[in-house]
């Protein structure tokens, strides 16, 4: 799966993690998904690229502070403005010829509550899905 964030005209795109070891993610997003419970979780939680660009949007917003403001742990609430009008989409990568390769993938369940924490939009960019997000 891959995935494109849109925040104030800039995007960020990732896949998901398929390593080894889970990615190293941004302290606000870990802690958020260490917090939920068994049936908000699925066993890949924390590999979606929906938390990967999150992390990398918030430790961009962190790396931005001033000097003074980044002795402090960035807050929710400051995670939130630095994703205010955010926007995601993902996309399925299948092999060629699978006529689910490019389509629209929905959230997880652990990655649906993330998202609507920070404040960001899931959407689907499909022609006619694409006309009624914009509208919402």
């Amino acid at each position: 799966m891959a995935a494109a964030l849109s925040v104030r005209g800039e995007t960020l795109t990732c896949t998901a993690g398929k390593g080894d070891q889970p990615p190293v993610l941004h302290p606000l997003v870990q802690d958020f998904l260490d917090t939920l419970t068994s049936n908000q979780r699925e066993r890949f939680t924390g590999r979606c690229p929906e938390a990967i660009l999150l992390s990398r949007q918030l430790t961009a917003a962190d790396d931005s502070r001033s000097k003074r403001a980044q002795r402090k742990p960035l807050t929710n609430g400051e995670a939130r403005r630095a994703l205010k009008h955010a926007r995601l989409t993902a996309r399925r990568i299948r092999e060629d010829g699978d006529p689910l390769h490019g389509s629209y993938a929905p959230p997880c369940r652990s990655c649906t509550v993330m998202l609507a924490h920070f404040g960001v939009r899931p959407v689907d960019l499909t022609t006619s899905a694409a006309a009624t997000a914009e509208k919402g």
